[in-house]
């Protein structure tokens, strides 16, 4: 036992990861009086019955909103069902309300198409209401309509005739935020014209564990590369003297002052998320986290929300599904989700649930085995 307690406390800890800001002193915020909101903005979550904000949704809106906004990148460690994905979609989408050109300039990456699909729906309740359009490249439907979603093809003027070895119309994104997994993602930036991460200002990794722990064709190194510092000077192309009313240029340069030194500026914001975020050092350095903060409820690494009531049932094995039933029962028309631990099991307990006659409530299977418009 001791020799496993010396172990633990060998495990190396970063610097920063050694004093976070505890989510769990924050109380919830009322809407009216949270700092900064635009009134926009203010409206779309009372349409979505938000009246106030949960707590790491408030700590994360305080380290990015306001004077010191996005200092530093964040790491946030928070129980599933905390509201983590309103905590940066929303200071995202009020830091990108200003823009006057349409460009992608924040990423959401996340590992599933169902997770994808979750998040996108959070952004667009909220992003159209300041002018934002969000897109979604998850391999749901062909590259080919994604495409068509994704990037603006300018109609040439008619009655104009151009030389098409001369002139070729500026491709412009249609989307400001885009919600992708790696897969999609490495697709439209291998393949797809017009597709840029070059004006890139936020990126936002979901389910961080998962995503360091599995490559997906390297979509991290990728993505930070064509972000970096690119020193080149600002001159007019032949494009700027053509119809089309300008080029868009993003000059990122090697930063000098301090705290920027050797990085390139303006940055590329992060922010990592994860209900289980790993400390290993080698994994959060391949992120290239700018001065992070780290943000976490409480000591313990493993979180339930508070307001979560967790009960445990001791049976048989082979009584399990007799038990289930009975459960179920006793919830009446509470709706529920059954957890098993693999897709075969899954299809054999919704089988041998079905089979039992007058049970007051429609089972359905969700797992792998089902099309993607099934699951939705």
């Amino acid at each position: 036992m001791g020799a496993e307690e010396d172990k633990q406390k060998s495990i190396p800890v970063l610097p920063w990861m050694r004093s976070p800001i505890d989510v769990s002193s924050f109380d919830e915020c009322p809407l009216t009086l949270l700092p900064c909101l635009d009134p926009r903005l203010k409206v779309a979550l009372e349409n979505m019955e938000i009246s106030s904000l949960f707590p790491v949704q408030l700590a994360v809106w305080q380290e990015t909103i306001g004077p010191g906004s996005f200092e530093r990148d964040l790491c946030i460690n928070s129980p599933t069902g905390s509201g983590k994905t309103l905590a940066y979609a929303l200071p995202i989408v009020q830091m990108l309300s200003t823009r006057s050109v349409k460009c992608l300039r924040a990423l959401v990456v996340l590992p599933t198409r169902d997770l994808a699909l979750q998040v996108k729906e959070v952004f667009s309740a909220i992003a159209p209401a300041v002018g934002l359009s969000v897109g979604l490249a998850v391999g749901q439907s062909s590259i080919a309509d994604e495409i068509s979603e994704l990037i603006n093809r300018p109609k040439l003027q008619l009655g104009v005739s151009f030389d098409p070895e001369d002139f070729l119309p500026e491709l412009q994104s249609s989307v400001d935020i885009l919600v992708a997994t790696p897969g999609r993602l490495m697709d439209h930036i291998n393949n797809t014209k017009g597709f840029t991460l070059e004006h890139l200002c936020y990126l936002v990794v979901d389910e961080t564990d998962r995503l360091l722990r599995e490559a997906y064709q390297s979509w991290l190194p990728t993505v930070l590369q064509i972000t970096r510092a690119n020193d080149e000077s600002f001159l007019p192309c032949a494009q700027t003297f053509l119809p089309s009313p300008f080029s868009l240029k993003t000059i990122r340069r090697s930063g000098l002052e301090r705290g920027f030194k050797g990085k390139p500026y303006p940055r590329l914001v992060k922010m990592v998320l994860s209900a289980t975020l790993t400390q290993d050092p080698s994994k959060l350095a391949q992120l290239d986290l700018h001065h992070p903060l780290f943000l976490t409820t409480g000591q313990k690494r493993y979180q339930l929300p508070e307001k979560l009531q967790s009960y445990k049932l001791f049976c048989e094995s082979k009584y399990k599904p007799l038990y289930l039933v009975a459960l179920l029962q006793s919830l009446g028309e509470e709706k529920c989700i059954v957890f098993t631990s693999s897709v075969e099991s899954t299809h054999r307990l919704c089988t041998l649930l079905n089979s039992f006659d007058n049970l007051p409530f429609k089972i359905k299977e969700y797992s792998g085995l089902q099309r993607q418009s099934v699951r939705r």
